[in-house]
């Protein structure tokens, strides 16, 4: 399906920052530009609501993420100094990525299900709601540790995150290689365990 592999590349770039020293080779917002442009070429093929949405929200995120990358550039290195402020900025662009995600999941879903097969389309719509659940976990929990500031509690968050983040990433990447073969063979249920 065209648009889901730089979707996933998109994703793999926003998730795995590469760094050459201190130079950040692939800003985020550049890597949010990425999936915003496999979005686009999905659109192109199916005309979906939640897709639409899921790029409106993308588009907001890639201006937060520019905004958070020019600070520096006009002197304010550490970001936001103030804790409120800080605590702010993380909920709305956590919020984002989550809304951001499960739209496209949906939509996702959604193209399955009314172009291919019910059954792959009720697997991306499951992986939505359970990503809500999984995801919202991340945001109290970093919440609640903004108040007591505990790195192994950060850490553990972190790593939990990235597990999540990794398993809607590679759900993608079937869209687009030879693991997920868009074809008749579904409408006769064939290879769907291999999903």
């Amino acid at each position: 399906m065209n648009g889901y592999k730089k979707v996933f590349l998109g994703m793999i770039f926003t998730t795995f920052h590469f760094n050459l020293g201190p130079i950040e080779i692939l800003p985020a917002f550049i890597a949010i530009l990425i999936i915003c442009s496999g979005i686009n070429e999905i659109l192109v093929n199916y005309n979906n609501v939640s897709i639409k949405i899921s790029l409106k929200l993308f588009e907001i995120k890639v201006l937060m993420s520019f905004i958070t990358f020019a600070l520096p550039f006009i002197g304010i290195e550490n970001g936001f100094n103030n804790i409120i402020v800080n605590i702010i900025w993380f909920n709305v662009g956590s919020i984002l990525e989550i809304l951001s995600i499960v739209k496209l999941l949906e939509g996702t879903s959604e193209i399955l299900s009314e172009n291919y097969n019910t059954y792959l389309g009720n697997k991306y719509k499951s992986k939505a709601i359970v990503y809500i659940y999984f995801y919202s976990v991340v945001l109290i929990v970093s919440n609640i540790n903004y108040i007591f500031m505990s790195e192994s509690v950060g850490l553990v968050i972190a790593i939990y995150a990235l597990i999540i983040k990794c398993m809607v990433i590679f759900s993608f990447r079937k869209l687009y290689n030879g693991d997920l073969k868009i074809n008749n063979d579904f409408a006769s249920g064939n290879d769907l365990d291999n999903i």
